[in-house]
């Protein structure tokens, strides 16, 4: 197998992988760090890879820059969601705190001091 056709092989493994971690809440640092994995083995053969391409080979060029697309269209999706979340958990964490500590802020904008003669 020639380094394309591995590229085109790793790429729609990426892109599967990608399409299934919207599932996999649970396994997410597993399947994020197998997409890590995937993208530097990737990385290293577009590194490797010499022009002149035959034909067939800029066939299967083609088909891997129309997988990339969607690649990263998933990845974006992927930065997303755990933005998300992020910004779901700091909140979570804010009102936990809040409930915690609920009388550490109180205002005194509605105390007033009373002197009767």
């Amino acid at each position: 197998m020639d380094e394309v056709e591995k590229l085109l092989e790793i790429t729609e493994e990426l892109v599967e992988l990608t399409k299934r971690s919207k599932d996999q809440h649970r396994d997410r640092d597993q399947v994020i760090q197998k997409i890590e994995d995937l993208l530097a083995k990737r990385e290293e053969l577009t590194k490797s890879m010499n022009p002149p391409f035959t034909p067939k080979e800029k066939e299967v060029g083609r088909k891997i820059i129309q997988l990339n697309q969607i690649l990263v269209e998933q990845l974006k999706l992927i930065k997303q969601e755990i933005q998300h979340d992020i910004v779901k958990m700091k909140a979570q964490k804010e009102m936990t705190k809040k409930y915690m500590n609920s009388y550490a802020n109180a205002t005194i904008d509605g105390i007033f001091y009373d002197k009767k003669k």
